[in-house]
């Protein structure tokens, strides 16, 4: 049976089952400026203040949701003052860690970054640390030593994280948002998130994508966004393109209720879209966007799990007249719910103005991600299933470390799904390699064989769904997690911790 064949024979009743329907989209506009938005910028250094602010009753970032674009540059320094200014809320304390608890306790996660996991050694710094809870500057935490959390884990009313990206950094699309266990659904559910751009190196890319106009969308519970790079944006915008005009859209699925993917449906004569990258990775050639997949939507190469981005080029042909038109962005929620849903947002399209002679090339080659594929088979192989009642392995959450990896270590692992729904599969630190669906073998032009660090993990009536990838232990060591990024099923215990050592 071939790959589309396989994975067609997957229900396409279960397919269409769903969370309850997030909020009816609206969007906000604007481009990704050159820097980011902080209080200062040196050369390889960047500065930025998150205060965590409650507006309206939810939380946002400086008082706007989704908080300010941070750009940065590969092997940058990119230094944030996140401040909780939350009101204090003694709810930390639940015999159930693995229960919605600490709502205004937050902390700071850069998804898809390749940076370390850990405190830096003075103490100082945070990185990419998603164990530790900033909590309000009122707050009392009196049960934390009895109900077994570590009080060094607590940061009161502030923290300072720094993450250092290597010179050798992907250039790309990520995104940062709130990630303490217990609390991480509602806050970024309510839009405590924000882009994060790794700019590409110069003279890289084809001067086609180098020389775009951009735009940064983010579908989040609260409709389709389409960014400002100060943070918030203009409600229900359209999009004007030139003839001839060429634009990278960077869009990233926030979304936190459901499993909720996201898709273009591009059947639209007037308009060309290409995808050039996946979870911040440029592709090693861009692929012709075409009509969606209404069946098996996340069968489409730029379909979007939670967490996950892609990189569009959109090109409006050189002879376009003056009109106005609307691209379908379809969001399907699917879990095991029983329930079902498809939101269609839209992305409205105006060609005015005067032609444009934008840079443009017939050849489809890109330079690829940087990261080469592992066409060996690892000798080390892990086995990892994603359980009932929000369970991985048949257990639930409970801090302590179940994959003990050596630093440099390259392994495969098989992460089966036993459930009655589609999940979304997350790592944190370091990106994988797929390389089967189902217990298939993707072709070498098959394009989901692909590096990435958050995947659609299906399911089948009659055996377990599956994703085996290959990966690299590399640069960091220390403790991070693996997760589904349904967040509402993480929250609830679908996590576990991993710990590189050497």
């Amino acid at each position: 049976m071939d790959r589309q064949a396989m994975i067609r024979a997957l229900s396409r009743r279960s397919m269409l089952r769903g969370s309850a329907a997030f909020g009816v989209a609206s969007l906000l506009s604007a481009g990704c400026g050159a820097a980011a938005v902080s209080e200062g910028r040196d050369a390889g250094r960047t500065d930025l203040t998150l205060r965590v602010q409650e507006v309206n009753g939810r939380p946002t970032y400086n008082g706007i949701s989704p908080g300010p674009t941070i750009v940065a540059n590969p092997g940058d320094t990119i230094d944030v003052h996140l401040i909780n200014d939350l009101p204090a809320l003694h709810d930390d304390c639940t015999d159930d860690r693995n229960a919605f608890h600490g709502q205004n306790t937050t902390n700071l996660h850069t998804h898809g970054l390749h940076v370390s996991p850990t405190t830096d050694s003075s103490g100082r710094f945070d990185s990419d640390n998603v164990f530790v809870s900033v909590v309000p500057k009122d707050q009392v935490v009196p049960c934390a030593e009895a109900s077994g959390k570590d009080l060094k884990a607590f940061r009161w009313h502030q923290n300072r994280f720094r993450f250092e990206t290597g010179a050798d950094h992907p250039s790309g699309t990520f995104w940062y948002h709130a990630h303490k266990h217990g609390s991480t659904f509602q806050q970024v559910a309510a839009g405590l998130s924000g882009p994060l751009v790794i700019r590409d190196r110069p003279g890289v890319m084809p001067n086609y994508i180098a020389q775009a106009s951009e735009r940064i969308l983010m579908i989040m519970n609260q409709g389709l966004v389409l960014t400002d790079p100060a943070g918030g944006g203009i409600v229900n915008p359209t999009i004007t393109m030139r003839p001839g005009e060429v634009q990278r859209w960077r869009v990233i699925n926030a979304q936190a209720i459901g499993n909720s993917f996201a898709y273009l449906r591009t059947n639209v004569p007037e308009l060309e879209i290409y995808q050039v990258a996946f979870d911040g990775l440029t592709l090693p050639r861009r692929i012709r966007v075409d009509q969606g997949n209404d069946d098996e939507p996340w069968l489409n190469p730029a379909a979007l799990a939670p967490g996950n981005r892609t990189d569009f080029i959109v090109r409006m042909p050189p002879d376009a007249k003056d009109s106005s038109f609307s691209i379908p962005v379809i969001r399907e929620a699917r879990e095991a719910l029983g329930l079902s849903g498809a939101i269609a947002s839209e992305i409205k399209i105006e060609v005015a103005g005067r032609p444009l002679n934008s840079a443009w090339s017939d050849d489809d080659a890109l330079p690829g991600p940087g990261l080469e594929p592992i066409a060996e088979v690892p000798r080390s192989r892990r086995e990892i299933t994603f359980s009932p009642q929000f369970r991985i392995d048949g257990q639930a959450y409970d801090r302590e470390v179940k994959h003990s990896i050596p630093l440099g270590a390259m392994e495969e692992w098989t992460i089966y799904n036993n459930t009655g729904g589609v999940h979304a599969f997350h790592i944190h630190v370091n990106p994988f390699f797929v390389t089967h669906i189902n217990g298939i073998e993707l072709t070498e032009d098959d394009p989901l064989r692909r590096w990435q660090d958050t995947a659609a993990l299906p399911f089948s009536d009659d055996s377990p769904g599956s994703i085996t990838f290959r990966t690299r232990f590399e640069t960091f060591t220390g403790k991070f997690v693996i997760h589904c990024h349904i967040l509402r099923h993480e929250d609830l215990g679908m996590m576990q911790t991993v710990e590189v050592t050497g």
